[in-house]
């Protein structure tokens, strides 16, 4: 890991010239390797449902890529030193040791969707059916979503220096092994993000699709991507459009996503395709997923009990004991020691799944009052930053509202409550050049190293080093730190 604010990881111009091996290792074996394989809208499917079952994967969004922005704040931490989150928790990682999995297997997202972009760009356009505008908006969107993937984890946060900095190298025309690619900077990558996804949002149909990107999970990303920008005004524009659309703001869809009640929240994460979530990735017994690798099951005490709610949020629920959120926690005594679980991935009971075959919730429409709440505070749009929290806090607790001048520390810890366990936290408070403090009692063990238990975004292990094994042998390394 690197410091985010004087350490160059990896030179650009050094990259020039060598190989590209570390994105070689991106092709998966059974994916459609190329455009040519390609020959129908049938294939393009196939190949988009392939794209999707590696971002199910324990190593991606499975469990990885989700886990990561919690464990690495103060709301979660790992169940013990040998456990799956343990390095990410403790920071404990470098360019010799740490897993490629948050490296490579977006880049293999990027090198599927670029071949099925790559078909639906040589057939004539303006002649294309509605079912192949569909494919191309969902490629693009999950195209954009691994890039955003890459940037957010090896890259600096964009508000540091508007984007300067370097990032990860762009993808985006179809893979030759001869390619020399370099680092672009974080700026140009956010550029491409937002590019992918205004075109996404044109092409995609409304209507739901199961396990799968329409138009508003394109339009909630497009959001979140804009205040990863500091773009404030287009965050709160295109989240508040989106929260007026997916309810009822046209007619056909009315009522297609509504926040959960109050009176659902604890009972909804058992079920299937419910109407807040606007994207999930389903995970079923009889299709490849991350199994017990998963996030459900290294959450779940009958399981590999690997990750557990820290002090440091249980302190923050306790505020107000009747927060329905509370209903999602389970706690259990061992040893006059309490330990906290979160539930938010128990399978589908009603179908007798345990929490090996939990559906994983990338994108739901809570997050998106949550962005336009944020986006409006730093607008000094009192108002809409009232409107918009309020429908989280009151939806929690029918009984309080937040009432006043709104402050982005409150915002952050509304974040905290309701997103906790899908992967936000770090980047939070690294966008807002926040401090993370780990002062519960469950911080204070042989398990977290002093140096872990404050940090900020100048913290020189805030940003993932790029694997050293994902790199060609002859690319430099720049560093400072030691590593």
């Amino acid at each position: 890991m690197k410091h985010i604010l004087s350490t160059v990881l990896v030179s650009c111009t050094l990259l020039v010239g060598c190989g590209d091996q570390w994105l070689e290792k991106a092709q998966p074996s059974t994916s459609t390797e190329s455009s040519e394989a390609i020959k129908s809208a049938r294939d393009a499917n196939y190949a988009l449902n392939g794209i999707y079952d590696i971002m199910r994967g324990h190593e991606y969004y499975g469990a990885r890529m989700t886990y990561y922005g919690d464990v690495t704040g103060e709301d979660m931490l790992s169940n013990g030193d040998t456990k799956r989150a343990a390095k990410y928790y403790l920071f404990d990682l470098n360019k010799d040791n740490t897993p490629s999995s948050l490296w490579y297997q977006p880049y293999r997202v990027l090198r599927n969707t670029n071949g099925v972009l790559a078909y639906v760009a040589g057939l004539p356009q303006e002649d294309l059916s509605d079912e192949l505008k569909d494919i191309k908006g969902q490629a693009l969107s999950l195209r954009a979503m691994a890039h955003f993937d890459l940037v957010k984890v090896f890259g600096a946060p964009y508000t540091e220096d508007n984007g300067a900095s370097l990032g990860i190298p762009i993808e985006i025309e179809k893979h030759i092994s001869t390619n020399k690619p370099v680092r672009n900077t974080v700026k140009e990558v956010y550029v491409q993000i937002v590019e992918d996804l205004e075109n996404a949002v044109k092409l995609l149909s409304a209507a739901k699709k199961n396990g799968k990107i329409n138009k508003f999970a394109a339009s909630q990303l497009l959001a979140r991507a804009y205040l990863y920008m500091g773009e404030n005004q287009k965050a709160l524009t295109q989240a508040s459009q989106l929260i007026q659309d997916a309810q009822g703001g046209q007619t056909s869809l009315k009522g297609q996503y509504q926040l959960w009640t109050n009176d659902e929240y604890a009972s909804v994460w058992s079920k299937d395709y419910t109407n807040e979530v606007l994207f999930q990735l389903s995970i079923v017994k009889t299709e490849s997923g991350p199994g017990k690798e998963g996030m459900g099951y290294l959450l779940w005490r009958n399981g590999y009990n690997d990750i557990i709610l820290s002090d440091d949020y249980m302190n923050l629920l306790a505020n107000d004991p009747k927060d329905v959120r509370n209903t999602i926690i389970t706690k259990y005594s061992s040893k006059n020691v309490d330990y906290y679980y979160l539930d938010k991935y128990p399978g589908n009971t009603s179908d007798g799944e345990n929490p090996e075959f939990a559906d994983i919730p990338v994108l739901r429409l809570s997050e998106a009052y949550l962005i336009a709440a944020e986006a409006a505070v730093k607008l000094s749009d009192n108002a809409n930053a009232l409107k918009y929290l309020n429908a989280i806090v009151t939806r929690a607790n029918p009984e309080k509202t937040v009432s006043g001048v709104v402050s982005l520390t409150r915002v952050m810890e509304e974040r905290r409550r309701e997103l906790v366990g899908e992967g936000h936290r770090l980047f939070d408070a690294l966008r807002n050049n926040m401090r993370i403090e780990r002062n519960g009692n469950a911080h204070v063990s042989p398990l977290l190293r002093a140096e872990t238990k404050s940090f900020d975004r100048t913290y020189f292990k805030t940003l993932m080093a790029i694997p050293q094994r994902e790199i060609d042998a002859n690319i430099n390394i720049i560093q400072n730190d030691g590593y």
